[in-house]
């Protein structure tokens, strides 16, 4: 009954009949209890609703900044590949200037030692020549002394060989004995030697050089042609466009 006084002797409130359903207790015992709402769960609840929606406005954000910044970082990036490729392209420009400039060294050099090489050559052919080590082969003239009485001295063949070397003989060779400047010119009228080899009339004496010059000068008054004349022999002289001396000393 309402009023009644519990165990205790205090007395029970009237149950509000104004109170709406689901809230509060229930006066019959049998009448099953409703759950009321807990607080502090559905502020952790909303905290970790906040803090969820936040990460991923952070998210979303950064997702949208993120093409911004990657397009700024490939600028920069691009910047410095340029830059670097300038540096390269000025490093291959100074190698390429090297590199040409050590091949027109090297083109110069090996011109310059072809010349050189071939300078010596020259030289030692002309030594060669001139000692009579090697054969000569040109322009000249081929005398022809004939000495039927055998009467041609030592000195008109002596005289014959400076006057050819005078004229600008290269190369001279008198019955296939080679003459150089060591050579020794001796005997007597009709047993004529050269170095020790014995000639034989009539005298073959070939001779390589300018032919103009080497015919006047044996033709010159009082020359070569004159005195082999007055022992009763004659001079034939043959200017040849090429004329071979072969005979070497040995």
């Amino acid at each position: 009954m309402d009023g009644e006084p519990t165990s205790d002797g205090t007395p029970v409130p009237p149950a509000d009949d104004s109170a709406p359903d689901g809230e509060g207790s229930t006066s019959g015992a049998g009448s099953p209890r409703r759950r009321t709402w807990n607080r502090p769960t559905s502020v952790a609840a909303s905290t970790l609703l906040a803090v969820v929606l936040g990460f991923g406005l952070t998210v979303q954000i950064r997702n949208t900044d993120e093409p911004a910044a990657q397009e700024g970082r490939r600028e920069e990036d691009l910047v410095l590949i340029l830059d670097e490729l300038g540096e390269q392209e000025e490093v291959l420009r100074r190698q390429i200037g090297e590199t040409r400039q050590t091949i027109e060294d090297l083109s110069t050099g090996q011109q310059q030692s072809e010349t050189a090489v071939e300078e010596a050559r020259q030289r030692a052919e002309s030594i060669g020549i001139l000692n009579g080590t090697l054969p000569a082969r040109g322009p000249g003239v081929r005398v022809t002394v004939q000495d039927p009485e055998g009467a041609v001295p030592v000195s008109v063949l002596l005289d014959a060989v400076q006057e050819l070397r005078g004229a600008g003989a290269e190369a001279l060779q008198v019955d296939g004995v080679r003459v150089v400047v060591s050579s020794a010119i001796t005997g007597t009228p009709g047993e004529l030697r050269i170095d020790g080899t014995l000639l034989s009339a009539p005298y073959d004496i070939r001779v390589v050089g300018p032919t103009a010059a080497l015919e006047v000068a044996l033709n010159v008054a009082g020359g070569v042609v004159d005195d082999v004349s007055r022992v009763g022999g004659e001079v034939r002289i043959v200017q040849a466009d090429e004329v071979v001396v072969d005979a070497l000393v040995g």
